[in-house]
């Protein structure tokens, strides 16, 4: 490279702004080594030199798979990260609906109803299946990590 010229061959990295994982850092890793965080509703670039690479990115034990780029001279990929829980919010809202119900009946002077019991393990358990799933065997697919083909520098 020829002195004082930049290197225009990089990763530029969207994160889209999400509730679910809105304080937590994602660490960004190319060719299994951490390069750096990306913050929620943020946008990371990464310089490198061209050739292939293998990006991740992982929060605590989770992560996305990974995704594998070649990259010629000057050239640049955009790549976006995000949660790969999509229905998340099919599975919260009724969770978080049972937690508030048993709040209430507890400080209510009223007798619990029978039927309210199957129906909070009705809202929970599949909840719990979810949420359990993407910590256990679905942790590689906890975030989704992919080409961003809407970006409109990507063309």
């Amino acid at each position: 490279m020829i002195a004082g010229m930049e290197n225009k061959t990089k990763f530029i990295l969207n994160r889209k702004g999400e509730w679910i994982n809105r304080a937590r850092v994602f660490k960004v890793y190319i060719n299994g080594t951490e390069v750096g965080r990306i913050r929620n509703g943020s946008a990371e670039e990464f310089t490198v030199s061209p050739g292939e690479y293998v990006v991740e990115c992982k929060v605590d034990w989770c992560s996305s798979q990974t995704f594998t780029v070649q990259l010629r001279q000057d050239e640049k990929a955009y790549l976006k990260v995000q949660n790969g829980m999509k229905y998340y919010l099919l599975f919260f809202i009724p969770l978080l609906g049972s937690v508030l119900m048993n709040i209430l009946w507890r400080q209510s002077d009223t007798v619990k109803p029978g039927w309210i019991f199957p129906l909070q393990l009705l809202l929970i358990v599949p909840a719990l299946c979810y949420i359990g799933y993407y910590l256990t065997l679905g942790r590689k697919h906890y975030l989704l990590l992919e080409a961003d083909k809407h970006n409109v520098f990507a063309r």
